[in-house]
């Protein structure tokens, strides 16, 4: 299963224009459109979502995330390294290759067409918790994020607690 988090949850509970949400959920770096969006590789297991959020959350202000399964056909999958810090979503990171607006702009009709069902809900609960654990066995990568110079708040707390 491929999963793309959302940037903001609230961009796919509101009726947006399929071209709304490719301004606010596929913008490229340089503000065009993103051509190679990025997506996680995970077995369709909700712990597996889980973490890959929370080790994705390390660089983000902590919030309830939305994962949203895709379905990719006739799309050239390349493998790219994410979070360099992780092993997990850095061998599972993908990136999915398209060629123009007019494909970014049918993936995002595809997502919208069934999103109740393609939607993984990731509460700020469950990704402390899944942080916490990590932390308290002494995780290497996880000790690192909460080590790191400008962790984010929610880590640093964690390793206060």
């Amino acid at each position: 299963m491929l999963i793309r988090f959302a940037k903001r949850l609230a961009n796919w509970e509101e009726p947006l224009s399929i071209e709304e949400l490719q301004q606010r959920e596929f913008k490229a770096k340089d503000g065009g459109p993103d051509l190679r969006p990025s997506v996680y590789e995970l077995h369709p297991d909700h712990t597996e979502v889980v973490r890959a959020y929370a080790e994705h959350s390390t660089a983000l202000d902590l919030r309830t995330g939305l994962g949203v399964a895709l379905s990719v056909t006739n799309r050239e999958l390349l493998s790219t390294s994410g979070n360099p810090r992780f092993a997990f979503i850095r061998d599972r990171h993908r990136e999915i290759k398209l060629n123009s607006v007019d494909e970014l702009r049918a993936l995002i009709r595809d997502l919208q067409s069934n999103l109740a069902d393609r939607r993984h809900l990731v509460s700020k609960e469950e990704t402390i918790a899944y942080a916490r654990q990590r932390i308290d066995e002494g995780d290497a990568e996880w000790r690192e994020a909460v080590d790191a110079y400008g962790a984010k708040a929610w880590l640093v707390k964690l390793q206060k607690a």
